[in-house]
């Protein structure tokens, strides 16, 4: 398999205020996404490809004691802690298997497009809501992220080894990738 380097350091907070590290995941293999909660798009997809990839690997006994989901927000604005909480329950997610991850988007940004080699981008809002008026709460809040929908896999040395379309993603190949990486 390939090495692509070293995944970016980073310290985030989960859906639960707990602080993570890249660190504490070493001798793990972590497997993460990119979503934000408001997503009218790809996002829902992308969560419900990671529920399967959970069930997957809770049955193959690796969730947790060998391998850890995350999700990044995109959307650290408004993906509180709380917000990605209740996201997060919509989609079973256990939380001390798969954590959704937040942060200040200055640290957010740079790790996801310099760390880990995805796009994110903020799309404006329209300048005019559809009535034809202009409200400027209204518009702060109404902006939609365009990101990268690939999954990233990091092996337990923190090493990026690879890419996986989200869209097309197939748990057995996945499986099998980790599988690799543990031996």
């Amino acid at each position: 398999m390939d090495d692509f380097g070293d995944a970016p350091a980073f310290t985030l907070t989960d859906q639960l205020e707990r602080p993570l590290t890249l660190d504490e995941l070493r001798g793990k293999i972590v497997l993460g996404d990119l979503i934000y909660t408001n997503c009218p798009d790809i996002c829902p997809l992308l969560s419900l490809r990671m529920k399967e990839l959970q069930e997957r690997l809770r049955r193959e006994r690796l969730l947790g004691s060998q391998v850890q989901l995350l999700s990044f927000t995109t959307d650290p604005a408004r993906d509180t802690p709380e917000v990605l909480r209740d996201y997060a329950e919509r989609y079973q997610a256990d939380p001390d298997a798969w954590q959704f991850l937040t942060g200040p988007e200055d640290k957010l940004v740079p790790l996801i497009v310099e760390g880990f080699h995805l796009g994110v981008q903020a799309l404006p809002p329209p300048p005019t809501s559809p009535s034809g008026h202009h409200h400027d709460e209204e518009a702060q809040n109404d902006y939609e992220v365009m990101h990268s929908t690939r999954f990233v896999l990091i092996d337990r040395q923190g090493r990026i080894r690879a890419w996986y379309d989200g869209r097309e993603l197939e748990p057995d190949r996945i499986v099998a990738d980790v599988r690799a990486l543990l031996r």
